[in-house]
């Protein structure tokens, strides 16, 4: 006499193993994406707080230049490219490659519009207001300081005046891949989105008061064939082709550097203030 087989029951329950591995499978399937883009945002994050902590340090050393030459801007933004140097330097390290990453951060920090350096003190104001009491008529008395007098002219007395305050602003580049469209969204909001959707940055958009900041030329050349084109709309077209023939002919890579100028970028800033150590010779 043959016994009856109950129904065959798995150790610890549960779905088959098929079926619990194609579970997780489209588990994984949801998550990567959230995953990649942290892994990937980790890495761009990094990149930026190693960006925004050299450029602290290059702001305190153009600070420090310009307290010792006048306040004189090239000054000031030579020392602020020699700042920068390191953040170009790749992993060769030799002679050729710090030369190349002198030359670098120099166009990075001289061109407008990806560097902006102002000095906030002393103001122009307060520059025309001391001036008159140096020797020369030219410059704000640096010396004696403590034995001057601190009544308020221009808005500050001589003391405050002889406080160099310099504020740099880069557009710092993004160039994690997939990332770095993102964050560029978020950053710039709508207009950054419309940006990244038709494959374009360095939007005119950008946080109130910064203007065009983080601007190729090639969106110069842009913003003004629209200007022009406000003026005679008839040309509008014309306009829009010369500017667009203009723009692609202009190339985005420095030819030996192998620098790319454009990209996406999103702007960082920094202040640093030092005590003259020579008179301000010019308005601010």
């Amino acid at each position: 006499m043959i016994a009856a087989r109950g129904p065959v029951v798995r150790a610890g329950g549960g779905a088959p193993r098929g079926r619990r591995s194609g579970q997780a499978l489209i588990e994984f399937i949801i998550i990567f994406p959230t995953l990649l883009l942290l892994v990937l945002g980790a890495f761009q994050f990094a990149l930026l707080y190693q960006t925004k902590l050299t450029l602290n340090y290059a702001t305190y050393q153009a600070a420090r230049q310009g307290a010792l030459k006048n306040a004189k801007m090239n000054s000031i933004k030579d020392a602020l490219a020699a700042g920068m140097t390191p953040l170009y330097v790749t992993e060769s390290a030799d002679y050729g490659d710090l030369l190349k990453a002198r030359v670098i951060a120099a166009i990075e920090v001289f061109n407008p519009l990806n560097m902006q350096v102002e000095v906030l003190n002393p103001t122009a104001a307060a520059y025309n207001a001391h001036k008159g009491d140096s020797e020369t008529g030219t410059e704000i008395p640096n010396d004696n300081l403590m034995y001057r007098s601190s009544a308020v002219k221009g808005g500050m007395n001589v003391q405050d005046a002889n406080l160099l305050t310099v504020r740099t602003t880069y557009c710092a580049r993004l160039v994690v891949p997939i990332v770095n469209k993102v964050i560029y969204s978020l950053y710039f909001g709508v207009s950054g989105i419309q940006d990244v959707l038709s494959s374009a940055y360095f939007a005119d958009a950008g946080p109130a008061g910064f203007g065009e900041r983080c601007a190729t030329i090639a969106d110069q050349i842009h913003s003004l064939a629209n200007l022009a084109a406000s003026y005679v709309p008839w040309l509008s077209g014309t306009l829009s082709s010369i500017a667009s023939t203009a723009a692609s002919a202009i190339p985005t890579t420095i030819p030996l550097l192998d620098w790319n100028t454009g990209g996406y970028r999103i702007p960082i800033s920094s202040i640093a203030t030092v005590r003259m150590q020579s008179p301000v010779t010019q308005s601010p």
